[in-house]
């Protein structure tokens, strides 16, 4: 298997093509002051699950760059932090790579702890609607020996080489986009600084340690509106790796802020998306160095398939790594079916980036440590009685029987996955059941009897026995409008919405008009609305908040706004619903007060579901009990098996 062999960039041999690319996540390990113990504990479970290189987050190399929630390191602070990661990843036989960026004109000074102004090339605005710094020469040479003593401090403290982020944006591929820069001196030659940089970094570095490149295949923006296009992407490229300072090329799209959706797609798009442009750039630079395959590289088949076809020469699998860090060692063994395939929900991970991330799935992401002392305490078998089967139910059950302990799940539908099987029915969001389908798969070979159709009373559980109980019975739409209603509107939840039915009664939505009471603005509400429409309903969506889907994640906004818009979706923020009188809703703004009447054929409630904790007193007084999931407080599947894993831990 091509994914396996050793492959050499410059000086170095890796051990295998799959690699980890750069993201962001626990931006505190740049911090100065903090352990950074939680991001080394996290990338070593890469290196251990068997990844070929790791590319570390992207590291600020001066203090005009700069963004909320990210750091300026400080030199003792993090070669202290590189030596110890670097030991770390190289124990376990992976290459450790330190990727290096400026800003330049993204983000704002605002939101900069000294309120830097921002430095670029031209006195332009920004997509944030502010105008930055032309550098001078003196800055322009501050920023360059930024990266040099950046690069060097990495290298002399145990990382194997630097790579240069010239991609989404950031001042490397402002130097050469016309939109940002529009100069008249020497840095306004497009191929001028990225150049000079290369070639200043090199001597920084020497020979002995690799140095990548990480440009754009496409920067998906117009020619005429500024942009440099696919072709002129490829053309700078191959200048850039025809200097011979290169030892491998990197790549994404776009020029950040919302091509991230498009550069990070989530289940919306489809599989190795961007490798055709990878062939292209890979075309372009006639093979001369290895290239990285990235775009959605979600399984081994895929990633084999572009190596086989010569797209590329290694792969990005980052999310797939983050959803299952074994994902190489499982295949060298034998064992590529039991790989946990990420979904792409984004939810976790790219949604997150300027937090701790985690993922939809596995909820070991960023626990590395404290999970580990967790599962060091001694377990004494139990009998567990899970209730629910939902997805904290199904993951207790999974780590519960993990750890020795005899389990029964029981579900009172037909299928195990709980509310989150109404997926199914809506389209790309479907993929989302691949997590629960791989934890079916896992309790099979576990100590875990599964009774479907099984109604839980104080009978049943008395009779069982159990020496411990973790409830997870789930939450129960509501359909209460709180405010006036005198039923002449039907009134569904918002399950019922996303099955297309009424008291049981499925019915053609096609050609309707409906009205949505959106108060969560989250991934739940997203998804109902999406389904709604793809069904042929016009939809106007009410909602409290100030924007359409505050707590939704920014790469599905992206990817939904257009979707919704164009199919007629009239999204009404800082509104209400007053009341339904005589077959007409009533909308009130919150602010001015301003009310208008409509008429619809139905209303979807968007309200909390209720959690269904009644048995909790009940399984309290047979034995020890936990609760996980929207017992405790209806929220996504995320949290819901996150808990559950927690909570199966304690036992």
């Amino acid at each position: 298997m091509k994914l396996l062999e050793p492959i050499r960039l410059g000086p170095l041999e890796v051990r295998n093509r799959v690699v980890s690319t750069a993201h962001a996540a626990y931006l505190d390990f740049f911090q100065p002051g903090s352990d950074g113990e939680r991001y080394m504990a996290y990338q070593e479970r890469r290196a251990q699950g068997g990844a070929g290189m790791v590319i570390l987050t992207a590291m600020h190399v001066h203090e005009s760059s700069g963004l909320l929630n990210h750091f300026n390191y400080e030199e003792a602070d993090i070669a202290r932090k590189f030596r110890e990661l670097s030991a770390r990843v190289h124990r376990h036989g992976t290459t450790a790579i330190s990727q290096l960026f400026h800003y330049g004109m993204q983000s704002l000074s605002s939101v900069r702890p000294d309120m830097h102004p921002l430095w670029g090339w031209s006195a332009r605005v920004n997509t944030e609607g502010e105008t930055g710094h032309a550098m001078t020469d003196a800055e322009v040479e501050m920023v360059i020996e930024g990266f040099c003593r950046s690069a060097r401090i990495a290298v002399e403290n145990g990382m194997d080489g630097v790579e240069l982020h010239g991609t989404h944006g950031y001042l490397i591929q402002q130097s050469f986009t016309p939109m940002f820069n529009q100069r008249t001196d020497k840095w306004g030659d497009p191929l001028a600084f990225t150049t000079e940089l290369a070639r200043r970094v090199r001597d920084a570095i020497g020979p002995d340690k690799v140095m990548g490149f990480r440009t754009s295949a496409d920067d998906l923006v117009p020619v005429e509106k500024g942009g440099v296009g696919p072709d002129k992407c490829r053309e700078y490229t191959a200048a850039f790796v025809k200097t011979g300072l290169f030892d491998y090329l990197n790549h994404s799209e776009g020029q950040g802020g919302s091509h991230y959706a498009h550069a990070i797609g989530s289940y919306r798009h489809k599989f190795g998306e961007w490798l055709p442009l990878t062939r292209q750039l890979r075309e372009a630079i006639g093979a001369a160095i290895p290239v990285i395959g990235v775009g959605k590289i979600p399984t081994p088949d895929l990633a084999e398939g572009a190596l086989q076809n010569g797209d590329c020469d290694m792969v990005g699998m980052t999310r797939a790594q983050i959803s299952d860090p074994d994902l190489v060692n499982k295949l060298m063994t034998g064992k590529a079916s039991r790989i946990r395939t990420c979904t792409g929900a984004n939810q976790g991970c790219i949604d997150r980036a300027r937090y701790p991330i985690t993922c939809f799935q596995n909820p070991e992401v960023g626990e590395e440590n404290r999970l580990r002392e967790m599962d060091a305490v001694p377990t004494t078998p139990k009998k567990v009685l899970v209730i629910g089967g939902g997805p904290a139910g199904m993951k207790a059950a999974e780590i519960a029987g993990r750890r020795g302990h005899s389990v029964v799940l029981a579900e009172s539908g037909s299928q195990l996955g709980g509310r989150l099987n109404m997926v199914g029915t809506m389209g790309a969001a479907s993929n989302l059941l691949s997590a629960t389908a791989w934890i079916e798969q896992e309790l099979a070979d576990l100590p875990v009897e599964i009774r479907l159709q099984t109604i839980v009373d104080e009978d049943f559980v008395r009779t069982l026995a159990p020496e411990a109980i973790v409830l997870t019975a789930g939450s129960t739409p509501q359909r209460d409008l709180k405010c006036g209603d005198d039923g002449s509107i039907v009134v569904l939840s918002s399950d019922e919405a996303a099955r297309g039915e009424y008291d049981g009664q499925k019915f053609d939505m096609a050609g309707t008009r409906a009205l949505m009471i959106d108060l969560h603005g989250n991934y739940e509400t997203a998804l109902v609305l999406e389904s709604l429409v793809e069904r042929g309903v016009t939809v106007t969506v009410v909602t409290p908040f100030q924007v359409y889907g505050p707590n939704l994640g920014f790469t599905h906004m992206n990817d939904l706004l257009a979707r919704l818009l164009r199919k007629g979706t009239k999204l009404l923020p800082l509104t209400k619903l007053a009341g339904i009188a005589e077959g007409m809703a009533t909308l009130r703004h919150a602010v001015s007060g301003e009310t208008t009447t409509e008429e619809f054929d139905f209303v979807v409630s968007g309200a909390p579901p209720r959690a269904s904790d009644g048995l909790r007193a009940m399984c309290e007084s047979v034995a020890p009990t936990w609760l996980a999931g929207d017992v405790i407080s209806p929220r996504s599947a995320l949290e819901a098996i996150r808990e559950g894993d927690r909570v199966a831990r304690q036992i």
